[in-house]
């Protein structure tokens, strides 16, 4: 008879555990959600920020670039005027239209060539930026599918009178797996700046091309200039 009362009273300790259980987490179902939620909000808030910031950053670039390039214009073109003031003879003359045409065709080449350069470059970061936001969004959705899941099959096991250790075990390990399927996509995104570090290295190549390229034109074009106005007249 004892031993009949020790069960009974083992049984509704047990059944008091599991409706406090269930009570409880009842009661944290609502603020998890919020969480999550809030969670992908923040998430979509920052993958709007850095696109905002890539897009400044790169208008900022560029309208340096163009400052540069004005500026070298001028000063090509006050070159070309000292030129042509010195060129007192038709072949001087004419070697300076030579020297002008080459260097001009040669500084159109040369910024073709970066502006294709930069062009590829953005277009691959955007890409490459463009696949691990939608691995994290994807990441990000599947960790709440995962939670949501979960949390409803609490529920189900709390209304079917299922053991609360038990419920609590597989809830744990249910979100055990939606942090691991979330720290996976994250470690995935972090091979971004490796990715983009390659690209810049491959940038760096084709634009110090360009740059090497136009350097040797413009070099060979003084000689050529030199040799009509005589060594030393031309700087």
């Amino acid at each position: 008879e004892r031993q009949a009362e020790r069960e009974t009273k083992m049984e509704e300790r047990l059944d008091e555990r599991q409706e406090k259980f269930c009570e409880n987490f009842t009661s944290r179902v609502k603020d998890m959600e919020s969480k999550l939620t809030e969670r992908k909000g923040k998430f979509v808030d920052r993958k709007e920020k850095r696109v905002d910031y890539l897009d400044e950053n790169r208008d900022t670039r560029d309208n340096m670039l163009t400052d540069k390039r004005e500026g070298q214009d001028a000063r090509r073109n006050a070159w070309y005027e000292k030129l042509e003031t010195a060129a007192d003879t038709d072949e001087k003359k004419a070697a300076v239209a030579e020297f002008k045409k080459t260097v001009e065709a040669a500084v159109e080449t040369r910024r073709d060539s970066l502006n294709t350069a930069v062009d590829a470059f953005r277009k691959s970061v955007d890409a490459a930026a463009t696949e691990q936001k939608e691995n994290r969004a994807g990441g990000v959705d599947t960790f709440a599918a995962i939670v949501a899941v979960a949390l409803n099959q609490v529920k189900t096991d709390c209304a079917a009178g299922k053991d609360a250790e038990t419920i609590r075990s597989a809830f744990q390990s249910s979100l055990k797996s939606a942090r691991d399927s979330l720290q996976s996509e994250r470690k995935e995104g972090e091979k971004l700046g490796i990715v983009i570090k390659d690209l810049a290295e491959t940038k760096k190549v084709a634009i110090q091309s360009a740059l090497d390229a136009f350097k040797e034109t413009l070099s060979k074009a003084k000689i050529d200039l030199k040799a009509a106005f005589g060594t030393g007249e031309v700087k």
